[in-house]
């Protein structure tokens, strides 16, 4: 207590110049209509600032558990989607007759599953190029199995651990996949030259191959990503090694410079597949 008297004692003409302060600003405030329409608009102005502050960093620490919902659905509307393709190829293969007599009227279960990803790495160094994400084993993700965006193809797993994983990217000359343009049936292979990021080389194509600018590529055969996957757009006539073939330049529906979710695409047919096909090379 007498600690307290002394401070008091110390500081008493601070004290009294503060109290004097408000006193004189509580005056001023309080029996002038000017003044007092000053401090209630400045006073509204600061706590519109604060609220809207407070609005803003809620909304931000919520944007991680939203991003995580909508890659969830998004994953969902994915198989929900490759469902529906089978079931269309299904009833368009047959006639009426033979698909009311042997067709489920349930949705098949689809070949491919979804793993939702967010990126936690991207590291765009010459050509060596790779992929992290958040998930590993431990969620389901093996290595040789595809990703992609929601713009279209990002890469392959290459290795796992038990909580992350490295995606080698399109975008890598280590990448190679079968592709075609939309309207065509004869397929070539997609690859990266190294010259830019946005921009990788539909290559094997026939000759006589008609093409046109703004073309859709899709994936073809791949044991690791669904038929018809958008890799890009084809933007110009390449360069190609043999005169027999052209090749493509292809603008990347996927855009590595702002990926941040991704989904692996689990294929519940792909090791029986691998089996089949190492025992013929055996």
């Amino acid at each position: 207590m007498r600690n307290l008297f002394n401070f008091i004692i110390r500081n008493s003409h601070w004290l009294l110049a503060t109290l004097l302060v408000t006193f004189s600003f509580y005056l001023v405030f309080t029996h002038n209509s000017y003044q007092r329409s000053v401090y209630l608009t400045s006073a509204n102005q600061v706590t519109g600032w604060f609220y809207t502050f407070t609005k803003d960093v809620t909304t931000f620490f919520h944007l991680k558990k939203n991003n995580q919902l909508l890659l969830e659905r998004s994953a969902e509307m994915e198989r929900e989607i490759l469902s529906l393709k089978e079931r269309l190829n299904i009833l368009t293969a047959a006639d009426s007759t033979k698909v009311t007599a042997f067709v489920s009227d349930s949705v098949p279960m689809p070949q491919f599953d979804y793993i939702p990803a967010e990126v936690v790495n991207l590291s765009f160094s010459g050509v060596n190029n790779f992929i992290t994400i958040n998930k590993g084993s431990k969620h389901g993700v093996k290595p040789d199995m595809g990703v992609i965006s929601a713009g279209g193809v990002v890469g392959v797993v290459s290795v796992v651990s038990q909580n992350r994983s490295v995606i080698i990217p399109l975008i890598n000359p280590k990448f190679r996949l079968s592709a075609r343009l939309k309207n065509s049936e004869n397929y070539g292979s997609i690859s990266w030259d190294g010259t830019s990021i946005g921009e990788a080389q539909l290559q094997e194509l026939p000759k006589h191959e008609i093409f046109h600018k703004g073309d859709t590529v899709l994936t073809s055969f791949s044991r690791i990503f669904p038929r018809n996957t958008i890799i890009g757009f084809v933007s110009s006539e390449g360069w190609s090694k043999d005169d027999n073939f052209n090749t493509f330049n292809v603008r990347l529906a996927t855009n590595f410079y702002r990926l941040q979710d991704v989904l692996v695409i689990d294929d519940t047919y792909y090791q029986e597949q691998k089996q089949l096909e190492d025992m013929l090379r055996q």
